[in-house]
Formats: C-alpha cells, sequence, structure tokens
C-alpha cells in the first residue's frame, strides 16, 4: 500500500509512504512525523538489506526525538552558539535546547519534531512540505520547506531540499539518518565499529568543548579523524581504553568542476558486501558516530539496537556558521529559493 496511516502525533494523523526503484528492487518508507526515513531496503548479493535504523511504530521516533532518526534537521541544521545571532542588525534569541546553552537542529521543536504534508508522490517519489511561521522557534520569516525523496535508477537514493521566505532567515537543512550497512532490521543490530570509512576531506572544523567551532581548519593528518583513505570506524581512545568518539564537521575538498555533485564519503559493511557513497552540493559532512545513543524503543523487526548500532553521515553547511563570516553563508531572502541536493548511492 503506498500511502497509509503510521500513528497520530498531537491530534495529527503520521502518514507512511512507499516508493521504489523502476525495477523495485530499491524501496523506501518516508514518514511524515519529521518528513523521516523510516526504512531504506537496498539489494545485495544475498537478499534486500535495510540500511537505516528506524522504529515499528510512532510512538518510538517521538520518546526517541532528540536522536532525530531519519528525520529533517532544521530550520538550521547542527549548531548555533547561545542560541542567538545578529541579522541586519536585530539581535535574534532562539531556543537553546542543549544543556550548554546552544541551539542545535532548530531547538527542540526544530522541523524533525514536526508532522509534515504530504505534497505529491508517485511510485518513485515523494515530496512533503512544512510551513514554519514567522517567530518559530525565533527564528524570523515565515519560511516554506520542502523535501522530495527519490529512487531514480537501482540503489540510487535521492534528497532534494528547498525553502523559501517571506522576510530573510538563516536556513540550512540536513537529514539525520543513522546508517548500518551490516543491517539495520531483525533482531540484534550488530555495532558499526568495523565498517570501514572513507571522508573526502584533509580538515575539519575545529571545536571547543560545547563543539562550537572555533574558526579554525585543523587537519586531519596525524589525528583519530583521519579517514582519507578507507579504515574500519573503530580507533582506540590512548586515554580512555573505550574507541574515539566522533561527532565532527569534515571539510569537505573543493570539486574540479563547481556545478553539480562531488562526493563526500563511502560507507562499506563490515564483511564487505556493500558499499554505499555520498555524493552532496554541501560543502560538510557531521560524521556522527552514535555512542551517546540510549534508545527507548525497540527498532525495525523488533531490533535491539545497542552500542554505535548506527552512523550518521549528515550533509551540511559547517556548524555554527551564521558567527563566521569566512563560512560559507545561507541567509535566505524573499524571492530567491535555498537549495540542497544529495544523493546515497548504493552497490
Amino acid at each position: 500500500m503506498a500511502v497509509r496511516t503510521f500513528g497520530n502525533h498531537d491530534g495529527v494523523d503520521v502518514l507512511a509512504i512507499d516508493i521504489k526503484s523502476p525495477d523495485g528492487s530499491t524501496t523506501a518508507t518516508i514518514i511524515t512525523f519529521g518528513a523521516a526515513i523510516h526504512d531504506l531496503s537496498v539489494p545485495t548479493s544475498i537478499e534486500p538489506r535495510s540500511v537505516i535504523l528506524g522504529f515499528d511504530a510512532l510512538s518510538g521516533y517521538v520518546a526517541n526525538k532528540q536522536w532525530h532518526h531519519g528525520a529533517v534537521a532544521g530550520r538550521v541544521a547542527n549548531r548555533i552558539a547561545h542560541g542567538r545571532f545578529e541579522l541586519d542588525s536585530v539581535k535574534y534569541n532562539i531556543e537553546a535546547n542543549e544543556p550548554t546553552g546552544h541551539t542545535c537542529h532548530g531547538g527542540n521543536s526544530g522541523l524533525g519534531h514536526r508532522v509534515w504534508t504530504l505534497e505529491n508522490h508517485d511510485q518513485n517519489s515523494v515530496t512533503l512540505g512544512y510551513n514554519s511561521p514567522d517567530g518559530d522557534q525565533g527564528f524570523p520569516g515565515n519560511l516554506k520547506s520542502t523535501i522530495t525523496y527519490s529512487i531514480p535508477s537501482t540503489g540510487v537514493f535521492k534528497l532534494e531540499y528547498t525553502a523559501r521566505t517571506d522576510n530573510k532567515t538563516p536556513v540550512s537543512l540536513t537529514n539525520h539518518s543513522f546508517f548500518n550497512l551490516d543491517g539495520a532490521r531483525g533482531s540484534s543490530v550488530h555495532d558499526n565499529l568495523q565498517q570501514k570509512l572513507t571522508i573526502d576531506a584533509d580538515q575539519y572544523t575545529a571545536v571547543d568543548q560545547d563543539l562550537i567551532p572555533t574558526g579554525e581548519l585543523a587537519d586531519v593528518a596525524g589525528t583519530p579523524f583521519d579517514f582519507t583513505k578507507s579504515r574500519p570506524v573503530e580507533f582506540p581512545d590512548s586515554k580512555t581504553g573505550k574507541p574515539f568518539h566522533y561527532d565532527l564537521n569534515y571539510v569537505l575538498r573543493k570539486p574540479s568542476v563547481s556545478s553539480g555533485l562531488h562526493r563526500g564519503a563511502e560507507l562499506i559493511s563490515s564483511n564487505g558486501d556493500l558499499t554505499m557513497e555520498c555524493w552532496t552540493d554541501q560543502p560538510g559532512i557531521q560524521f556522527f558516530d552514535g555512542a551517546p545513543m540510549d534508545l527507548k524503543n525497540p527498532g525495525l523487526g523488533g531490533a535491539v539496537n545497542g552500542y554505535r548500532a548506527g552512523l550518521c553521515l549528515e550533509t551540511q553547511l559547517w556548524p555554527d556558521w551564521i558567527h563566521h563570516p569566512n563560512f560559507q553563508q545561507s541567509v535566505l531572502s524573499p524571492g530567491d529559493t535555498y537549495t540542497h541536493t544529495t544523493e546515497y548511492r548504493f552497490k
């Protein structure tokens, strides 16, 4: 069934929409709560495999909403220092939803926690929209955002974001899916430590103890942050004896051609039978390994999602860009359209 009711949130029905590739081998289910990717199944040499962590019921997404499972993050993805910014000499205070007093992913009630509207769908794609009113979470302007998920061909999962406003406002959206290429459905989901990761970045945005960028671009060479060559996610931390924890924005190499998508990362399953490449038009990728997650609900198919069950590769502008003029900016003006395109390519 292409469209069905998935649950009800605050009196609003949440829908689930199924899409598939033209040959039917790659499938996805999108839910309107957070415009989230509920499930993504891709072909392997053995059988189809679900590769994104999710929950069988809406209650799982609501109970664990701080982790934004599969959801769109915004109005401004990642962190804004101290929950405030200035635009055209006007100071704005926005909801600070981190214990350290900063704003992350738009606040406690960002776009990833709202019920979006189904605008269009066919067997290969679905478009969802959300109207965020002026002053929502402290941000200026009425903002209309859309996300189109599509599967144009076997193993290709495409995300296309747009946004328009009636007043100047910062906007940068991303998706917060947790990937596990060894499988994300079933009785037990293994950790991601032996999955192999490459990130096409020679630098990262250095941060303080609150994960707020200092403005410095630091080299990855000779550090645990170096994924310039494919290696296991696991990296022993000499201080703790445990695997190193990653929650960091990588500065993607500038493409030789300015238009179109460039590869940002590659992830390979533990036994090498499935590869995912992340292609994007964004300048950064946030690699979050999922280590702090303590999920309150079983995952897809009753899965027990334990330690490091999934990792995020969030294509994005660099965190706290609005406070760093040397970072790429994204202040949207009336009459202009914000766009962002990312593809996850499986083989």
